[in-house]
């Protein structure tokens, strides 16, 4: 009994111990727990929202690079934009004129104003020797510029065949400045001079110097060639020379523009478009350069014929710019500069370029 008693009583001392020593572990724990100081911990901080945030750009707005940028950014992707107006005014080509081909061209204004100056190489030819269609000529050595002979034929073989007038002659051609001096003086002998200015011209201030321009008259069966009145069957000029490039220089309605009488007779070669135009418009040549002398490479004056679209417009000075797509026709004013006729071509960068002076 005493034994069993022994055996029970160390575990008892055993068990009794171990819960000292754990209360001893606990108090110590939790002393050093209380008495070590409080650290703080970090929660992370969000960063707020700058004021001035920077949107996506929409398609079409421009990216200016930041200077400050230690990495500069790639561009932005390009725009689409729409093409200029064709053509584009960017593409022209220079051609430098001499001071002389200011007086050069079909184009040249001479009147009362504007005198000129006879080359040496106006390019005459006589008419007889170089006619085609079988028309009159008056003077045996009447001479035109040999560029007109061509649409001077076409247009006297239609009136011929249109109306069987082979009565129509051409009865003075070009003139030296002799000559334009017998005529006024002979004008002035009979008139008086100031009427006779309305008449004839200054010697130097002809039409006739040209070689562009020629009188009509109207030979009889016995030979003799009387006044070109433009009545009757030879209205058929007036109605349609323009066609043919040339123009009525001098109608009964403009004397107060073009300061010369009415001369039914007295016919001018311009070429075309010009003849076209001015005929659309009711302009004698006066008023068709002043109209041209507003409009520029840039604001060219539009004409459209035939399917076709010219550009005209006037340069001052010698420094000439014609658009790199057309054929053109360079003439000079005989006053300060030249006249570009330009026939628009679609766009082709390796097309041969032609042109005219």
């Amino acid at each position: 009994m005493r034994s069993r008693l022994r055996f029970w009583k160390y575990p008892i001392i055993v068990v009794l111990l171990l819960l000292v020593i754990a209360a001893f572990t606990f108090i110590y724990a939790w002393s050093n727990i209380a008495a070590a100081p409080h650290e703080r911990i970090e929660q992370p901080v969000e960063t707020p929202e700058p004021d001035d945030v920077t949107e996506e750009p929409e398609p079409g707005d421009e990216i200016e690079d930041d200077p400050t940028d230690e990495e500069p950014e790639d561009d932005p992707d390009p725009v689409d934009v729409d093409p200029e107006p064709y053509p584009e005014w960017d593409d022209f080509i220079v051609i430098e004129m001499d001071e002389a081909d200011i007086h050069r061209g079909f184009l040249l204004l001479v009147n009362h104003d504007h005198s000129f100056a006879i080359p040496n190489d106006l390019g005459l030819v006589n008419i007889l020797d170089t006619q085609t269609t079988n028309f009159r000529v008056q003077h045996r050595n009447s001479r035109l510029a040999g560029s007109i002979m061509e649409p001077l034929d076409e247009m006297m073989a239609e009136f011929i065949e249109t109306t069987g007038n082979r009565a129509v002659t051409i009865r003075s051609a070009y003139r030296n400045y002799e000559t334009q001096r017998s005529i006024l003086n002979r004008y002035i002998s009979q008139m008086g001079r100031r009427e006779a200015l309305r008449w004839a011209a200054l010697p130097g201030y002809s039409e006739h110097h040209t070689g562009l321009a020629f009188d009509f008259g109207m030979q009889q069966s016995g030979g003799a060639v009387t006044a070109f009145t433009g009545g009757g069957s030879t209205a058929w000029f007036r109605r349609n020379s323009y066609r043919f490039g040339f123009i009525l220089r001098y109608p009964p309605n403009k004397t107060s523009i073009t300061q010369t009488n009415h001369e039914p007779w007295h016919f001018r070669y311009i070429g075309l478009p010009h003849s076209l135009i001015m005929n659309e418009n009711n302009w004698v040549f006066e008023e068709y350069h002043e109209q041209i002398r507003n409009h520029t490479l840039e604001d060219p004056f539009v004409f459209e014929h035939d399917d076709t679209t010219f550009h005209i417009f006037f340069i001052e000075g010698t420094e000439v710019r014609v658009p790199l797509d057309s054929v053109f026709e360079i003439s000079g004013n005989n006053i300060d500069g030249f006249i570009v006729t330009a026939i628009m071509l679609p766009y082709d960068p390796d097309a041969e370029i032609d042109y005219y002076v």
